[in-house]
């Protein structure tokens, strides 16, 4: 998914300032007053809205998209709720950056190669944060989204993380979509989504991963999809997708898988769809657990809508009014 665009326009502020200047020293006052009232919309008389941004009443929201930003720009209202960055050259991300209204962070495609220890420590409210396309983050501390409570989406697709560190995801279980898709993700080890009991979503898709083993997603009892094509898959252990009862989407194709030894695909029940092509499948006795399988079991390989890329850009809020 290529990330969204900030919202629309509707009412901007230049034709009732102009109407405030024609009203005459009769009206004119009040209207000036009442237009400076709208403009400063933060708690404190923060100012109204960056150099270079644009801001929005209702919902609060913040967007400084594509201005060729190369760090976070100062002054962001403490009450904003959407923080669109997208599209700058940003290069690190700092502690007390963010205000603990943020509910949806976008900071995808940008230059982004290190995150200060608590950058997100103080979102309470947070429940999307888009870090994809940022080819430079190589690296993920093992605390860098602790404390994200009512995090619902959370965006690393195109970044270059060979690994992630145990208890990455610790505490994430408002956690529904996890886009780690086009990494170069050598290996996942156990329990690094135990905490993810609400994830319907789980994004692998190409990267290097070359094996499954027997824990690697367990503790997650509510997925629904999950994509592992286009890796280079050779072995998965026959337990691998044990504890999985509401998966219904599963992509395995275009790996180096020979066979399916143990028929790990039996912990299954509630599968619908299943890709297995471009595999150098053996058409020996080692593909007998497999085609058992198929016999007893209805399973599609026509897959359904195919899903975004990563998340749509959201509908601009109702009777948006800008601010300069």
């Amino acid at each position: 998914m290529a990330g969204g665009h900030g919202p629309g326009v509707s009412g901007g502020c230049g034709g009732r300032a102009a109407a405030a200047r024609g009203s005459g020293t009769r009206g004119g006052r009040p209207a000036a007053l009442l237009l400076l009232a709208a403009l400063v919309w933060v708690p404190g008389g923060a100012p109204a809205c960056p150099a270079l941004c644009t801001c929005y009443v209702s919902p609060p929201t913040v967007s400084c998209q594509a201005n060729n930003f190369s760090s976070v720009p100062a002054g962001l209202p403490p009450g904003a709720r959407r923080l669109f960055l997208q599209n700058n050259v940003i290069g690190a991300l700092r502690a007390g950056t963010f205000g603990p209204s943020t509910v949806t962070l976008w900071l995808y495609s940008n230059n982004i190669s290190s995150i200060q220890p608590g950058t997100f420590r103080h979102l309470p409210a947070l429940e999307e944060l888009d870090l994809g396309d940022n080819p430079h983050l190589r690296v993920l501390a093992p605390d860098t989204f602790h404390g994200l409570h009512r995090l619902q989406a959370l965006h690393l697709y195109r970044c270059r993380l060979a690994s992630l560190p145990s208890g990455i995801f610790r505490g994430l279980r408002s956690l529904q979509y996890l886009y780690l898709q086009e990494n170069g993700l050598l290996y996942l080890q156990d329990d690094l989504f135990a905490d993810l009991a609400n994830l319907s979503h789980l994004f692998l898709h190409g990267n290097r991963l070359r094996a499954l083993s027997e824990g690697v997603f367990r503790g997650l009892s509510s997925l629904d999809r999950l994509l592992l094509h286009a890796n280079r898959l050779a072995a998965i252990h026959r337990r691998a997708f044990g504890g999985l009862a509401r998966l219904t989407i599963l992509y395995l194709f275009n790996n180096s898988l020979v066979a399916l030894p143990g028929d790990p695909l039996a912990a299954l029940p509630s599968l619908q769809f299943l890709r297995l092509n471009a595999n150098p499948w053996a058409c020996d006795c080692r593909a007998r657990p497999l085609w058992a399988w198929f016999r007893r079991t209805r399973v599609s390989s026509s897959p359904p809508s195919a899903p975004p890329r990563h998340r749509p850009a959201p509908a601009p809020p109702p009777r948006l009014r800008r601010l300069p």
